[in-house]
């Protein structure tokens, strides 16, 4: 097993356990829909954080070219994914069954940690790709990720509805926007 081989098992593992708690967490919401009032943002989340995790998991291998030599490299590699199961742990209710749930309460209850963790896991993946050799630090996908800083920045601060259902928005076609650069770049 090369070194590349077992970084990425552990990484795997972790981003493993984050996509899991979410889509348990859309199980419940659907296997619970009588019992739960929806809101579209928070599940709108759920599946932004799906998306980011499984594009997480694919970025990671254009670290092989990086022989990690410390455990410095090894913890800015793994602290963002780390910071990906918070956030999915945080983001997938603890819905009882035939009990009643208010979504967009939760949603608001943990939005702040969320927000925070995602743009700390952000700024680490940003970090971490720079230090690696990856991609520099002033790359059009860092760019990117700062704009989503600002975005998740803002949704800890405020309560305002409109404000989170633009984010979720902006965000989702930040995401794509992330993704679908980074396939052209490559082709």
């Amino acid at each position: 097993m090369s070194h590349f081989e077992y970084v990425t098992v552990f990484l795997s593992i972790l981003l493993a356990l984050a996509a899991a708690d979410v889509l348990a967490g859309l199980g419940r919401l659907i296997r619970e829909r009588e019992h739960v009032r929806i809101y579209w943002v928070h599940v709108a989340w759920m599946l932004l954080l799906i998306l980011a995790v499984t594009q997480s998991w694919w970025a990671i291998w254009n670290v092989r070219v990086h022989e990690l030599t410390n455990f410095f490299e090894f913890l800015l590699l793994v602290l963002p994914r780390l910071i990906w199961v918070l956030v999915a742990f945080l983001l997938s209710p603890p819905i009882a069954p035939g009990e009643a749930f208010d979504l967009r309460e939760y949603y608001f209850r943990h939005i702040r940690w969320v927000a925070a963790l995602a743009a700390f896991g952000l700024l680490g993946i940003a970090t971490s790709r720079a230090v690696l050799g990856v991609e520099p630090l002033l790359s059009p996908v860092n760019g990117i990720r700062i704009i989503a800083i600002g975005i998740l920045a803002s949704m800890g601060s405020s309560k305002n509805p409109r404000l989170h259902e633009s984010a979720a928005i902006g965000i989702g076609i930040l995401l794509l926007v992330a993704v679908v650069g980074v396939f052209l770049q490559r082709t």
